[in-house]
């Protein structure tokens, strides 16, 4: 501000320029700015004469405008253009540029003015604005106002044509043609004011096309409506009778179907009204209503309200009277019942509003919610004061508004406001006990008991809250949360969070915590870029890995939060198996950021035994680096030391795998067999982790089982995907063996791959001469189910091939026992399971059946059988200590059969049995 003061003229001339933050307005016109305004102009003043303002500017990322103002004995002239260069700031369903100009000459208290709004090209709600020009003109005299209103333009690509006329009759103010036009929406009418500026007149409109005519208030509906108003007044009452009718009306989530009103008011300020409002339903969000029908009824002074309907599937009843024929005017409610989620809600006694000045005082509102009530006092009107009591409230009747809460448990508290309505000021103290949702379950959490206290006013929420949960949980903490302009933070949470209270969801993917978490956080900025601060620290929690058979024992960490950023500063453990873990990194948090990580860990002598196939001792480094969103990295290189491949044993040849298929299955079981056999789908969107890892074994790698004892040093390198891993390189025979019953071959040659897969496969061969055959013993397949076959030069059958390399001779010259012991080692390189080999040599006896197994105490058992006929079955059976046994099955009929056994040391049996297959 700079200028000077003219004692001689009394003249004031000055410059001014002024800047202002959107937060010093009004926070609903607030929160369409998000720029400095700028106001600058010359101001030229002189007391008791002309006063003017040129070169005045607004400068703003909301609105623009130029041009002057000036004021001299009681006559105005004014000019001003401007433009708002961008319409989404106004409102978020538009969007580009608007052009005006305003004009305004002559009397201050009845000036001419025209007013010009328009914009070449826009988009409303989606739908493209072009050409638009509206444009009012005329004489703003309040005693006698006179206008000319058009509008013209196109709206997806459907033409707007509207226009009508203010003038001055004989009886007043009229209207005397209304017309507007939206493509096929049309409002045609006439009105007059009387000298009260009371309507009279009528008014028609079709709108069969509601999502038009909304888009060009830059809104969304949809949907169609159609009817008739006629006004009147006399002795200064309004009167007007109202028929509408709409097929379907759509906007947002809530829906109107068969929409039918026919009301007739005799005095709208006393409420004379009678008719009736009709609609098959009406959908708000989860809450839907069917069979609505809304009576209203007027004698004397009193207007009667009856209201049914069907809400949640269960009656809706709301019944009452308004007295207007006293002071204050006076609505008491009858009754009220509805049971949204089958929870009975209704009115516990009859209760008197009453209004006057308009502001409403309720006293003893009491409404009864299953075991719950909630007791509502004072009053509401410009300002507010009033009170709910709530005592046990159901939180499961909130599902019937929000689809997908699924809340539970109880709500009991106080909340008040008081102040202007406009910005009240709101407390609240709240106690949610067994608290549940639909997030809450998701996570695995227990019920929780919750605590919030606090208060909103101001544009501000202050809260204070408690959460308390299963197996010593709490976290308590506070702050505030601006509710306009960019809504700033400023929160701090601190507490205990026990693994165990998150055990389902670890559960799913197969770990098991057992620890507890210290939480100290602090939220600044805004809602929409937080920056949080502070720590979440473990120590001596126990990690298990259920699914890899991998214990991480007093496991600590430490995870500091700065701004954009969580920092690993500490991260260390020791495995169940040997060894420790530790690690550093941080992880980005900002939105949008993708969670760019950085982490290292290093292991030191990492035991390590998935239980079945592989023991290993881990040293090395590995990282993960990239956004976690976006396929990051997992890297590094890791060396094995005394490792081991422990080929395992079989199931007997008795016993397959049974093929459990579940036909109509309930939910439950599904589910779990859906669980147990994991995602079978394709390819999603989720993002997957690239592999680029060196794993090196200097000190060898140790393969055993089945007979085999081998030793393999190599390296190699893991690329792909975690998804699809890609192995190349491999193990190559160091050393090793094979052992068939008393025989002892070398290998000669050996190595072990990947394939892809991360179950090691094995290519093995050894060899030996017997008299004038070589003979070859070949592994190969995965390490879980490797394959043994035999091959010779010259070329004989396998068993022929086994026979020579066992004993030395044909398999026609072997004894029964000596094929048997042919079938035991057989059996044992095929981990139990029977083998074309195993059967042949089988069929070499001239037996059905025949199986080499071991009993309780680990001594050794064969048995052969055979059907002498349909019904006659005889078994030999020889063990270690119990000797041979005879045994005879004679099947007699009709699940009949008898059973004889005689043993070497002359003991003997006998039995009836009787068998039935349901």
């Amino acid at each position: 501000l700079n200028g000077s003061f003219n004692l001689s003229d009394s003249r004031l001339t000055s410059s001014v320029q002024l800047f202002a933050l959107p937060a010093t307005l009004p926070p609903a016109l607030a929160e369409k700015f998000d720029t400095t305004i700028a106001l600058q102009g010359d101001i030229d003043l002189t007391i008791g004469g002309r006063t003017s303002v040129e070169n005045l500017a607004v400068k703003s990322g909301t609105i623009e405008a130029a041009g002057s103002v000036s004021l001299e004995n009681d006559a105005l002239n004014a000019s001003l253009t401007g433009k708002f260069p961008a319409l989404e700031k106004l409102t978020p369903q538009a969007k580009g540029v608007a052009d005006f100009a305003i004009e305004a000459s002559g009397a201050l208290t009845a000036p001419d003015f025209n007013v010009t709004l328009s914009s070449e090209s826009a988009i409303l709600a989606g739908r493209t604005l072009e050409a638009l020009k509206v444009n009012a003109s005329g004489k703003a005299d309040p005693a006698a106002p006179q206008a000319k209103l058009t509008a013209s333009g196109s709206l997806d690509r459907q033409k707007i044509d509207a226009n009508a006329n203010v003038v001055q009759t004989e009886n007043g103010t009229a209207i005397p043609e209304l017309h507007v036009a939206v493509g096929r929406n049309i409002l045609n009418g006439q009105l007059q004011f009387s000298q009260q500026f009371l309507p009279s007149g009528t008014l028609s409109f079709n709108f069969p096309d509601l999502a038009l005519l909304a888009a060009l208030a830059a809104q969304q509906a949809d949907g169609d409506i159609a009817g008739d108003i006629a006004l009147s007044n006399a002795n200064s009452r309004i009167a007007a009778t109202i028929k509408a009718n709409g097929g379907s009306i759509r906007q947002g989530t809530t829906t109107i179907s068969k929409l039918a009103a026919d009301i007739s008011i005799d005095d709208l300020q006393a409420l004379a009204i009678n008719g009736k409002v009709s609609a098959d339903s009406v959908n708000a969000g989860a809450a839907a209503i069917s069979g609505l029908n809304a009576t209203i009824g007027h004698s004397g002074t009193t207007t009667a309200f009856d209201v049914n309907g069907r809400y949640d599937n269960a009656p809706l009843v709301v019944k009452g009277s308004a007295e207007t024929g006293g002071s204050p005017m006076t609505v008491r409610v009858e009754a009220f019942s509805a049971a949204p989620k089958g929870i009975s809600v209704r009115l516990e006694k009859p209760s008197t509003i009453a209004i006057q000045n308009g502001a409403a005082r309720l006293s003893d509102l009491t409404i009864v919610t299953g075991d719950g009530r909630v007791e509502v006092n004072g009053t509401a009107g410009s300002t507010l004061d009033i009170r709910a009591d709530i005592r046990s409230l159901p939180a499961s009747l909130a599902n019937a508004f929000a689809a997908g809460l699924d809340a539970a448990g109880n709500i009991s508290g106080t909340v008040s406001a008081k102040g202007a309505a406009s910005d009240p000021s709101v407390d609240y103290n709240l106690n949610w006990v067994n608290a549940e949702v639909a997030q809450t379950r998701a996570a695995g959490l227990a019920a929780l008991g919750i605590k919030a206290n606090g208060r909103f006013a101001g544009g501000n929420l202050q809260i204070d809250t408690d959460v308390t949960g299963q197996g010593g949980m709490s976290l308590s903490g506070g702050g505030t949360l601006g509710i306009a302009g960019n809504r700033p933070l400023s929160m701090a949470f601190s507490g205990r969070l026990p693994f165990s209270a998150v055990a389902a969801q670890t559960a799913a993917q197969g770990l098991d915590v057992d620890g507890t978490a210290a939480i100290d956080v602090k939220i600044s900025g805004s809602a929409s870029a937080p920056v949080v601060t502070g720590s979440i620290t473990t120590d001596g929690t126990r990690l298990t890995d259920v699914r890899r058979n991998l214990t991480i024992n007093g496991l600590g960490a430490t995870i500091t939060f700065d701004r954009d950023r969580a920092v690993i500063s500490r991260l260390n453990g020791k495995l169940a198996g040997g060894g420790t873990i530790s690690g550093t990194g941080s992880v980005g948090i900002a939105g949008g950021s993708g969670f760019p990580a950085d982490i290292s860990i290093t292991l030191d002598r990492a035991g390590y035994n998935d239980g079945t196939l592989v023991t290993t001792v881990v040293s090395g480094t590995l990282t993960l680096k990239g956004p976690l969103l976006n396929s990051p990295i997992l890297g590094g290189n890791l060396t094995l030391d005394r490792s081991a491949i422990t080929i395992p044993e079989k199931l007997p040849a008795s016993l397959t795998e049974i093929d459990v298929k579940h036909k109509n299955a309930p939910p439950k079981v599904r589910a779990q067999a859906k669980a147990l056999g994991g995602d079978q789908g394709g390819s999603g969107s989720s993002s997957t982790i690239n592999l680029d890892l060196q794993v090196n074994a200097p000190s060898g790698i140790f393969v055993r089982g089945r007979g085999i004892d081998a030793e393999l040093t190599g390296n190699l390198t893991i690329r792909g995907t975690a998804a699809v891993p890609v192995i190349s390189g491999g193990f190559e025979m160091r050393r090793g063996r094979l052992e068939i019953l008393t025989r002892r071959l070398d290998f000669t040659t050996g190595n072990i791959s990947f394939g892809g897969g991360l179950v090691p496969v094995l290519d093995m061969k050894a060899d030996s001469t017997v008299g004038s055959t070589t003979i070859t013993v070949s592994v190969s397949g995965n390490a879980n189910d490797p394959t043994f076959a035999f091959s010779s030069a010259p070329a004989l059958p396998q068993d022929e091939v086994m026979a020579q390399l066992i004993f030395g001779q044909s398999m026609s010259k072997l004894s029964a026992l000596q094929i048997a012991r042919l079938a035991d080692a057989a059996a044992q390189l095929a981990g139990g399971r029977s083998t074309s080999l195993f059967d042949k040599l089988r069929s070499n006896l001239g037996v059905d059946d025949l199986d080499i197994s071991t009993d309780s105490e680990g001594q050794a058992r064969v048995s052969a059988g055979k059907y002498l006929n349909e019904r006659t079955y005889l078994e030999l059976q020889q063990s270690g200590e119990s000797g041979a046994k005879a045994i005879i099955n004679l099947d007699v009929g009709r699940g009949v059969k008898l059973r004889g056994e005689e043993g070497g040391d002359g003991e003997g049996a006998a039995g009836i049995f009787y068998e039935k297959e349901y």
